[in-house]
């Protein structure tokens, strides 16, 4: 595929659709698309398109007069319709690979294994305890939202020549950020309206992936309820568009919900120790619109005792001067890291 027909990365989230292509001229890349949309709140949620109508019309927006090779789409499905395993294996030549892995779905997946497409990529192996053990990359996606997702994007005349899921894109957005440090243990959390993503990875190796309840919406109706207000009303609170007290009830519920986080984030973690014999995370790597949440970074470090940071997935990607506002790009870059490693990925599949 030549660089003018890389396909758009497009990334459809709970609250906003958002778009991103990447082009490699002479061996850089370049920034040649980054765009959003917001979505009503409900439209999508848990892999799922809920209103059909309110996602065209935002793709209609996002990309007008697109030509027929604009149609080409790299897409991914959402966390809670995929899970992303390491499982250890005997690395034994007539080891019954397959068995051991839909034995190990049945034990970690919430739904059953017939409802589910599951693939496995052997990634390496390791000496554990004088063993040698096979590395297996284990990826279950639910079979319903995928069929539904690829049903809505035929119907809209799209054609997705990739479709991976959002834990592997936030590590292709990883990767794409140039903040990788060798041999260190990273918690990739991006925070999203519905969900928050957790993938922990060192090196290229994921070790765990897992989405937990947490998002921009909860806070919003927390907002709601502490004030008695509107949601649209907590909504501005939240952006910070709010008089003194509602300040003052804003950063007390941030303080709740970065509690309730950091307690989901440490729980996960724990489930690193049949993995890896080092299971502390050295570093929280933030991404997802919820990242820039006033004073989340700082409140997260506190309570895991590991250094916070906020990815940008463009710090290494050239954007031309005059296309894009170097502030408007900064402040969307967490928001669309999805998207991002989406269109790393389609640019290297060129």
């Amino acid at each position: 595929m030549s660089e003018d027909s890389t396909p758009l990365a497009i990334d459809i989230g709970s609250s906003a659709v958002k778009a991103v292509k990447l082009e490699r001229k002479d061996g850089r890349l370049f920034l040649s698309r980054l765009s959003a949309v917001s979505l009503a709140p409900g439209a999508v949620g848990g892999g799922f398109v809920h209103d059909p109508e309110e996602l065209e019309q935002a793709l209609t927006e996002l990309l007008p007069g697109e030509g027929e090779e604009a149609r080409k789409v790299v897409v991914a499905l959402s966390g809670g319709a995929a899970m992303v395993k390491t499982v250890l294996l005997p690395a034994e030549e007539d080891f019954p690979v397959v068995d051991a892995l839909e034995a190990e779905a049945m034990q970690v997946l919430p739904y059953p294994l017939d409802e589910v497409r599951l693939s496995h990529l052997r990634i390496g192996q390791i000496e554990k305890r004088t063993e040698r053990l096979d590395e297996y990359l284990m990826i279950a996606v639910r079979r319903e939202p995928l069929d539904a997702l690829l049903a809505f994007l035929k119907r809209v005349r799209y054609e997705p020549v990739i479709v991976d899921v959002n834990f592997l894109a936030m590590e292709s957005a990883f990767e794409l950020s140039g903040m990788r440090t060798e041999g260190e243990i990273t918690a990739l959390v991006d925070i999203g309206a519905s969900e928050t993503l957790v993938n922990v990875v060192c090196d290229e190796h994921t070790l765990i992936t897992k989405a937990v309840p947490f998002g921009g919406e909860g806070l919003t109706r927390s907002l709601s309820d502490r004030l008695a207000i509107s949601r649209e009303e907590a909504e501005a609170v939240k952006k910070g568009q709010a008089t003194a007290a509602e300040a003052d009830a804003l950063d007390e519920v941030l303080r709740l919900e970065a509690e309730k986080l950091a307690h989901e984030l440490d729980a996960t973690f724990q489930l690193m120790w049949p993995i890896t014999p080092a299971p502390r995370v050295e570093r929280v790597v933030l991404s997802g619109g919820g990242a820039r949440l006033k004073r989340l970074p700082e409140r997260l470090e506190e309570a895991l005792d590991a250094p916070v940071e906020i990815l940008d997935p463009f710090r290494r990607v050239e954007a031309p001067e005059g296309e894009f506002d170097s502030g408007h790009l900064e402040s969307l870059a967490p928001a669309a890291a999805v998207g991002a490693g989406l269109a790393y990925r389609a640019v290297e599949s060129a």
